[in-house]
């Protein structure tokens, strides 16, 4: 008989289907009258548990808990980095993928969103970090990086509930007699979730790396900085007691930043093993936007150039991700490639110049512009909402302080000032009927979802006219009375069930979080931006089905790759100002790079061929 791996339960805390054990016994241990069974495959689980609901109306609205590898989902259907996202929200929250409304009485739950299933080669790279490995994986724009990467952190996280489980019964059996009550000192799962920027942090539901490491801006000596930490408890204890380490966005690490993380991680954990043993996981594309230089461009360092990386990933655990889920088209699947090594053909030159054309779309909304400069971005859309000859609307963010991760609470001003660094989401939004608007969180429509504003109203008017409330984290109740926008959005493929074509955006709520995983600030606001115009760093990391891009100021290495591969087709693409010498691509990156994608592309090549070898002949 094959062996039990889902669980249903029927009357607990929290009824439902679940993939793991540890999570399933957190709605049923203490509670009376608990009734849960075991099956061998979801389906038999979710008909047990139905069948005892049926009387019960909410019983359709059920959320199935999974896991992603036991999803069945077309890979052609799905655009991974976008499906990732929808789940940025709750990042934190392993197995819960269901979205909840205080809505609730007004807005129809939405179904469980489905998890994007991964490749074979993704699958395997999740293997063998669940191992214990070191590992660095990269890839070019829209391989599905960031689907992984949420991949990574959900098994984690369901691991480390599995592992508090066995905690509890382990305590027991020691309160018993049964055991000496012996543990790790270091939980295994206890997973630090960070980037290099505090933006790609929040996206992933984490922290920057210099908050979680607790140096501050990192420019001190290793050994200062070391000091310092242990002066911190808190800093210190976090230092000594996770298991593992991610470092997202890891191109914008530099290489005696990265020496003096690896130092400390040693120093501080007592362990000549790199990084002390911690357990560290790198992603990035050091292709895209590089480390901010200090002084001219040629003092840049990247941090693979660090005396310790090779110590800390052995070149055997560095995988470049080769699938491109985003763009479909072959043709622009090579360009976007030459472009991210600096060496375009003049045929992808022509191609690239035969862009600069006016895109008509046919329901008339426009695409989002893409822009090198912020000064350049802010004046397009001053300019554009000022022209619109209707009222404006203006909403004022309510930024909520939280805590620190030593423990103390933070002023307003600290608080507003971490939101407008490490969030899109607007302090202050002017708004009127006819602005082009994008939307920054996740719901029933996906984060990078452009519309058009089309009116003003309250709840209960949208709702009266059969328009419903986009859904997704509110934090606290919308106010009923507030004159909230209706957005006509573009149908988009990557939406997820049937989107309503116009939807009322009310105010909703986004958390920057300490390195403790708590809420260090929180802004109620409408996630939306102007979409006019847009930078391309913010950009990074987005899909956009329509885009315009002016690289006239295009600056820096790897600016012209992140614009253009944002897009998903040619056809709805339009460049402007596009030159050759503005296709760069670091020198450090290409000579390190080369020599470790040739040999993954031959060992792919060897595997396709004794794949498809015909070993009867």
């Amino acid at each position: 008989m094959p062996k039990a791996k889902w669980y249903a339960v029927r009357v607990g805390r929290r009824p439902g289907v679940y993939a793991t054990w540890g999570e399933a016994a957190r709605q049923v241990n203490g509670f009376p009258g608990a009734v849960h069974k075991s099956f061998p495959h979801p389906q038999a689980a979710e008909g047990w548990l139905r069948s005892g609901l049926r009387h019960r109306p909410e019983s359709s609205d059920l959320p199935v808990r999974s896991n992603p590898s036991k999803q069945s989902v077309k890979e052609e259907d799905l655009d991974q980095d976008v499906s990732a996202s929808r789940l940025q929200r709750h990042a934190h929250d392993s197995t819960a993928y269901a979205y909840e409304s205080p809505l609730e009485d007004t807005v129809k739950p939405k179904a469980a969103l489905v998890d994007p299933t991964l490749s074979s080669q993704q699958e395997e790279i999740l293997t063998r970090i669940l191992k214990g490995e070191n590992y660095f994986f990269t890839g070019s724009a829209g391989t599905g990086k960031s689907v992984l990467l949420r991949a990574i952190i959900r098994a984690f996280k369901q691991r480390e509930e599995d592992e508090k489980v066995l905690e509890e019964d382990n305590w027991r059996r020691y309160l018993s007699g049964e055991t000496n009550g012996e543990r790790s000192e270091v939980p295994r799962w206890k997973l630090g979730v960070t980037a290099s920027t505090g933006m790609a942090g929040v996206n992933i539901g984490g922290t920057t790396v210099h908050s979680w490491a607790g140096i501050g801006l990192g420019d001190a000596p290793a050994e200062k900085l070391y000091q310092n930490i242990l002066r911190n408890k808190m800093t210190a204890k976090r230092w000594k007691t996770t298991g593992a380490l991610i470092i997202d966005e890891i191109s914008m690490i530099d290489a005696k930043l990265f020496d003096k993380l690896e130092y400390i991680g040693r120093k501080i954990r007592k362990s000549t093993a790199p990084f002390g043993g911690l357990q560290i996981i790198l992603t990035g594309d050091f292709y895209q936007l590089p480390p901010v230089a200090k002084g001219s461009a040629s003092n840049t360092s990247f941090a693979f150039e660090a005396e310790s990386w090779n110590r800390v990933i052995p070149k055997e655990n560095m995988s470049a991700l080769t699938r491109v889920f985003r763009q479909k088209d072959d043709g622009f699947v090579k360009i976007l490639e030459n472009m991210r090594r600096g060496a375009i053909s003049q045929q992808d030159v022509d191609t690239l110049r035969g862009l600069d054309r006016t895109v008509r779309y046919p329901e008339g909304i426009e695409p989002v512009g893409l822009y090198p400069q912020k000064a350049e971005v802010a004046a397009i859309n001053d300019k554009r909402l000022e022209a619109l000859d209707s009222p404006s609307q203006e909403y004022v963010a309510y930024d909520v302080p939280g805590i620190t991760s030593q423990g103390y609470a933070l002023d307003s001003i600290r608080a507003t000032d971490s939101l407008n660094r490490n969030t899109i989401w607007p302090q202050k939004l002017a708004l009127k009927v006819g602005a082009l608007v994008m939307l920054v969180t996740d719901g029933v429509l996906v984060n990078g979802s452009t519309g058009v504003v089309v009116d003003f109203m309250t709840i209960s008017e949208a709702l009266s006219a059969n328009i419903h409330p986009v859904s997704g984290s509110f934090g606290s109740s919308p106010d009923p009375k507030v004159f909230w926008p209706v957005v006509e959005f573009v149908p988009s493929r990557f939406a997820t069930g049937r989107v309503a074509k116009r939807v009322l955006v009310p105010q909703m709520a986004v958390d920057v979080l300490n390195a403790s995983g708590r809420p260090e600030a929180t802004r109620h606001q409408i996630p939306l931006i102007l979409a006019w115009a847009l930078t391309i760093h913010k950009s990074q990391g987005q899909t956009l089905e329509r885009v315009k891009i002016d690289l006239n100021n295009i600056f820096v290495e790897g600016q012209t790759y992140v614009a253009i591969s944002r897009a998903v087709s040619l056809d709805t693409l339009q460049i402007m100002n596009f030159s050759a010498h503005k296709v760069m691509a670091h020198r450090k990156v290409i000579e390190w790079a080369r020599p470790f994608e040739e040999e993954q592309k031959q060992e792919e090549e060897w595997d396709d061929l004794m794949a498809n070898a015909d070993f009867n002949v």
